[in-house]
């Protein structure tokens, strides 16, 4: 048999104004107090133009919590019975559905469900299965869960190919036969050849993926989790070698906008195993969730923090998730990509701190949390999935990125990152920060300083979320960590008059924007440069998440540089996680100063609504010169 292992939201809203008021500093390398002048205007902009999928649920922050079956495939080798699928819901709906874990998911070994409905979708995970997936989307629904699925829209099953009387949804004149080339097998000569590959150019693919996607929708399938597309892209796989025949990058993009398309707002697209070639160009144009690492596997320590630790132009690119997640850290936040570390296997690491380093790091980087170990599997470790303090960073939108130390990426210096120090903002300013000791032999202490790390002008008081304890005002979160240990803490700054501050190298990048640290003056580990002119379709851009308590007018402040020899404009716009427009977009006007190690501040307003709001500032195909910015602040 073959190991096939492996959130409806609104329209946009009118836009609206924001009114500024500018001034520069003109001290070099610090901050300085400026003078507002009140009535310079600002402009309507067009949008910006963007190079993600930018769905509702990446814009709400961090991934899904769920419960997958792979913790009894992959020990067995075979597809979950129906029986043991069932025993696994009711334990879930018993003891995590409480917590948020809210999707019971299917994974591979499903080459054994060839029974298709006339347009040759399959109709249930297996065909040993009595019941369909309709009454198991009804069954969970009764509990308030949700079913999640796995599979691939490019797949045809050669039962629909043999049936001549199978038709393509809508295209009653093309045969499911006519979508697929004679021999072009997934993974030729493994699992059976039960499976094809579709032929993306053939008459009808379109219309059979996009009704594949909406038939699972019509089902009330909000997650779907497709796998193996790198085999569909050049047919590589960097262990085993060539397995199938090559089908392109054109189509491999081309698929991928179909699924996003008929996906829209009421399915979040899990995409695994993609070679994430072009910097990941394809998946973050038309997923929300990317697969970064091996498959967890036997799970345990080695698959969570061991193998390879070197990138490979090739899925996957980093081989354990604390590398993967630390590669593609500049490509995660709200409006770009969740990173998905894979399945959480509790039951197989060999201590508590291990299993705590374990849920640490899913959190910290914003990772859905996938449970993975079954109810006979999970002894006395369900208390790691449950910390509610740890869970409520996850709720609260929580995606961090390690210490920056560089902007080479992490592909080429391995030192440029901080694997095991990471901190991310919430939308109230606070802050989730972890600290890991990935050492097998060495007791080590971390330590993320809060003025020099993360720009706090003040300390701040911390919380340890495992200790459930508050460990008071501090200029640092630091630990004593043996080997293989972690913590995660809760930091809160004081709001000093009102203020609330947002580093910009902690926010989210898009179309090209990124960390930087090659000019002095800055507050905390960096800034974002890449505030300019770009050669593409998408727009450079930074994105703040944000949450105030009422609708209003909000006074806002840039921290910026800008040595172009005259003013910049960028695009700003405030909107809500739904994509309605709060206010903007408009070009806001940076004045010059007199070098890039010279640092000021252009002061405003901007109108935000109660509650989460995605304050974005990008350059714009429309707008002139250059910025770095280094934060924003919001008098709240």
């Amino acid at each position: 048999m073959m190991n096939l292992s492996r959130r409806t939201l609104l329209t946009t809203g009118s836009a609206a104004t924001l009114a500024y008021a500018l001034g520069m500093a003109s001290s070099a390398q610090a901050s300085t107090a400026v003078t507002a002048r009140p009535g310079v205007p600002v402009t309507a902009a067009p949008p910006l133009r963007l190079a993600s999928r930018n769905s509702v649920f990446t814009r709400s922050g961090a991934g899904p919590r769920y419960w997958n079956i792979y913790g009894y495939s992959f020990p067995h080798n075979a597809p979950i019975p129906e029986n043991e699928w069932k025993a696994n819901i009711d334990w879930l709906a018993g003891n995590f559905a409480e917590f948020g874990y809210d999707i019971a998911c299917t994974d591979g070994w499903i080459e054994g469900s060839s029974r298709t409905t006339g347009n040759g979708y399959i109709t249930s995970y297996n065909d040993s299965w009595q019941h369909d997936w309709a009454y198991w989307a009804k069954y969970l629904a009764a509990r308030k869960m949700k079913l999640g699925v796995y599979y691939n829209p490019l797949w045809v099953h050669r039962a629909a190919v043999e049936d001549t009387s199978k038709t393509v949804l809508g295209r009653p004149d093309v045969r499911i036969a006519d979508l697929v080339a004679p021999g072009d097998f997934f993974a030729r000569d493994i699992g059976g050849n039960q499976l094809y590959w579709l032929d993306a150019t053939k008459t009808g693919a379109k219309e059979y993926v996009q009704g594949y996607v909406r038939y699972f929708k019509d089902l009330g399938v909000p997650y779907l989790r497709i796998d193996f597309l790198s085999w569909y892209e050049d047919g590589r796989d960097a262990n085993i070698g060539q397995v199938n025949a090559p089908h392109g990058r054109a189509n491999y993009e081309l698929a991928l906008s179909w699924i996003n398309e008929a996906a829209g707002d009421d399915m979040e697209v899990s995409l695994v195993m993609p070679h994430m070639f072009q910097d990941g160009s394809a998946e973050l144009a038309n997923g929300d969730l990317v697969r970064i690492n091996a498959d967890a596997d036997k799970g345990g320590w080695d698959r969570l923090s061991g193998m390879r630790q070197n990138w490979q132009d090739a899925w996957p690119n980093w081989a354990n998730p604390f590398c993967g997640f630390t590669g593609w850290s500049h490509r995660s936040g709200r409006g770009q990509l969740i990173l998905d570390g894979d399945f959480m296997r509790a039951s197989t690491f060999a201590s508590d701190e291990e299993r705590k380093t374990m849920m640490n790091l899913m959190v910290a980087a914003g990772s859905p949390l996938a449970i993975a170990d079954t109810y006979q599997q999970i002894g006395n470790n369900a208390w790691v999935y449950t910390n509610k303090e740890v869970l409520q960073l996850n709720a609260d939108g929580l995606v961090g990125k390690p210490l920056y130390r560089s902007a080479t990426p992490f592909s080429k210096d391995p030192g440029s990152r901080d694997t095991e120090r990471w901190a991310g903002q919430l939308p109230d300013g606070s802050w989730g920060v972890a600290l890991f000791n990935r050492s097998d032999t060495e007791t080590v202490t971390k330590t993320i300083d809060f003025a020099k790390d993360l720009g706090l002008a003040t300390g701040a008081n911390v919380r340890d979320l495992w200790q459930h304890r508050n460990l008071g005002m501090d200029s640092r979160a630091t630990a004593a960590l043996a080997p293989h240990a972690s913590a995660i803490f809760r930091v809160t700054p004081p709001k000093m008059h009102g203020t609330t501050r947002y580093p910009a190298a902690f926010a989210t990048w898009g179309g090209g924007a990124g960390f930087n640290n090659n000019h002095p003056g800055y507050d905390g580990n960096g800034f974002v440069d890449g505030l300019q002119a770009g050669s593409g379709s998408a727009d450079p851009l930074v994105t703040f998440a944000v949450q105030v308590p009422h609708r209003g007018s909000y006074a806002i402040r840039y921290r910026y540089a800008n040595a172009t020899g005259d003013a910049s404009t960028m695009t700003v716009t405030a909107e809500k996680a739904d994509r309605s427009t709060v206010d903007g977009p408009v070009h806001v006007s940076f004045p010059g100063l007199a070098t890039w190690d010279t640092w000021g501040v252009a002061e405003g307003t901007v109108t935000l609504d109660a509650g989460l709001n995605l304050v974005t500032i990008g350059r714009g195909a429309t707008d002139k010169g250059a910025i770095n910015l280094n934060w924003i602040e919001l008098d709240m």
